[in-house]
């Protein structure tokens, strides 16, 4: 598609993991949408497509023009790349954001919907532990992390920061959206469920840190994307919002809800815990429900079933 065809929504990174089921239910809700990404799209979206890099200004500023609303979900998501090459990283993840909330501003765009994460909390006090008898729930008035201990959790801080930076400055509305843990179909393959699904079904050994009682609040990649769209409701905008998942799921819990699915014995090996590594955290998504109207409406389990059901006929096994 040309630069300059005028689209209602631009979703960068439209055809990754996240993004492309962003552009899913976009599109089943009959959005005029275009995907700008480096890749073109991979999993049949019919809809407008702009090849370019994030951190293009002018190529951002020719993808926006006429558009409504720009979702960046572009960004490096692997934190081990992020301490391989942290420049090209934080370049990728922060600067672009630098990049599109100056392309919005230049094309008066109507808002911009940051991806971003609930590691901005960093390991806060105040949500660790699960149960009402722990801490007070982590919410979205919670504090950012004062001393982040990893790069990643700094350069999404500072992304966060931009967008609120831009608002007050220049007056570009945004919305930020703080993902829990995703799962499901067309996930990258070196996150957690995908490796322990292959090794499974390979009957390979899987490793687990600790005694695997690390608990996260696994998200739906589906439910994820619902909570993405449900963003454009006009309460979202100069908004923050957790988008988490309601069960507390450790990494013993995964292996063993697996072992259900396959009807197999998983080949378990622990090994030490990894420094710096916390039980859980409990990241509340009350404002998201209360605002928003939106909940996580597929169980862990089920979703688990629907992923490995994608898994096995993506990997013929």
């Amino acid at each position: 598609m040309p630069p300059d065809v005028a689209v209602s929504i631009v979703v960068t990174g439209g055809s990754g993991f996240i993004g492309s089921h962003v552009v899913d239910q976009l599109l089943a809700q009959g959005r005029e949408v275009a995907i700008y990404d480096l890749q073109p799209p991979r999993y049949g979206q019919r809809c407008a497509f702009i090849r370019g890099d994030v951190r293009d200004v002018q190529r951002l500023t020719a993808a926006l023009q006429g558009c409504e609303v720009v979702y960046h979900l572009a960004a490096e998501s692997n934190v081990n790349r992020f301490y391989e090459s942290p420049l090209y990283s934080h370049d990728v993840t922060a600067g672009s954001v630098l990049c599109v909330l100056e392309a919005a501003r230049t094309c008066k765009v109507g808002r911009v919907i940051l991806a971003s994460t609930e590691w901005v909390y960093g390991t806060a006090p105040g949500g660790e532990g699960w149960g009402s008898d722990k801490r007070t729930p982590i919410t979205e008035a919670t504090p950012y992390a004062q001393s982040p201990d990893h790069l990643y959790t700094s350069s999404k801080i500072a992304a966060e920061l931009f967008c609120k930076n831009y608002q007050r400055l220049y007056g570009v509305s945004y919305t930020i959206l703080r993902y829990g843990i995703p799962f499901g179909e067309r996930a990258r393959p070196e996150t957690v469920t995908p490796t322990f699904v292959g090794r499974m079904l390979r009957d390979e050994e899987i490793t687990i840190n600790g005694d695997g009682s690390q608990s996260r609040q696994f998200i739906y990649v589906q439910d994820l994307a619902a909570g993405n769209v449900g963003a454009l409701a006009p309460k979202a905008e100069n908004e923050i919002f957790n988008l988490n998942g309601r069960e507390p799921i450790s990494v013993r819990d995964i292996v063993t809800t697996l072992e259900e699915i396959l009807g197999r014995k998983a080949k378990v090996r622990f090994v030490a815990d990894r420094a710096g590594e916390f039980g859980g955290r409990f990241v509340s998504s009350e404002k998201a429900q209360r605002l928003l109207g939106w909940e996580p409406a597929v169980p862990y389990k089920e979703g688990l079933e629907r992923y490995v059901r994608w898994f096995r006929a993506e990997a013929g096994l």
